[in-house]
């Protein structure tokens, strides 16, 4: 998928170039604004480069910039059994995600993450990263996949 969807650095840009399935996963431990990310090929975990509040400079947070600002040619759909600014709505289900399509001609990808942030990201608002959850330990997941594959997962 097009480095538009994923890039932090120089390592991450190469990677998704690489391939068009590309993937990363972020844990962030309780009580910390950092976390550490496992890219593939490597086989072991990285520091994070910024703090999950930080408003640039990591992967994720370039994710969701279809998601917290109109993007030409992107289209997304969120999911979050507490989703944010709604009261009083309980679930049994616990799946938070997004899914951000490219709809340029031709293109044929989606990002889609899956992660445990509740109220996580607020659609249409500036990026951030709710700060009643750094108590909290979560893990985001990001994958690439070709939008017609939506449908069947």
């Amino acid at each position: 998928i097009s480095t538009y969807f994923i890039k932090c650095n120089y390592e991450l840009h190469y990677l998704s170039q690489q391939s068009s399935n590309y993937r990363a996963i972020l844990y962030k431990p309780p009580g910390q604004k950092r976390g550490s990310l496992l890219i593939p090929p490597g086989a072991a975990w990285e520091g994070y480069p910024a703090d999950l509040d930080a408003g640039a400079g990591h992967s994720f947070w370039k994710t969701f910039e279809s998601v917290v600002a109109a993007q030409n040619n992107k289209n997304f759909f969120a999911y979050n059994n507490v989703a944010p600014g709604v009261v009083g709505v309980r679930t049994k289900s616990n799946s938070k995600g997004v899914v951000i399509l490219d709809t340029s001609a031709g293109a044929d990808e989606a990002a889609w993450i899956v992660h445990t942030v509740p109220g996580y990201p607020t659609p249409r608002v500036a990026y951030t990263f709710p700060a009643s959850e750094y108590a909290n330990g979560h893990l985001l997941i990001c994958l690439t996949i070709s939008e017609s594959q939506i449908e069947p997962i």
